[in-house]
């Protein structure tokens, strides 16, 4: 499976998640990470969307390589949400 991470930024959305994409095999895939998981483990002080995206591109390596850890799992789902506890 070849997944690429685009350097594009992060994206504050109505779901109180930052998503941002991936390539898996060629095809766009986005992936979420939750307000509670940048909070609980990436400092971020506030639920605020600028916020939030600010913290999620200062630790962007990390919050990736825990997406390819999980994507086999999250892809079956249907949704590439990454919450508090796959970090």
């Amino acid at each position: 499976m070849d997944v690429q991470f685009p350097a594009k930024p992060g994206i504050y959305t109505a779901n109180t998640t930052v998503a941002f994409p991936a390539l898996i095999d060629g095809e766009a895939v986005t992936f979420e990470v939750s307000t509670e998981a940048l909070q609980d483990h990436f400092e971020a002080t506030t639920a605020y969307g600028p916020d939030l995206v600010a913290t999620f591109e200062a630790n962007r390596a990390a919050i990736e390589a825990v997406a390819m850890a999980k994507l086999p799992q999250r892809l079956r789902s249907g949704r590439c949400l990454l919450t508090s506890s796959d970090f």
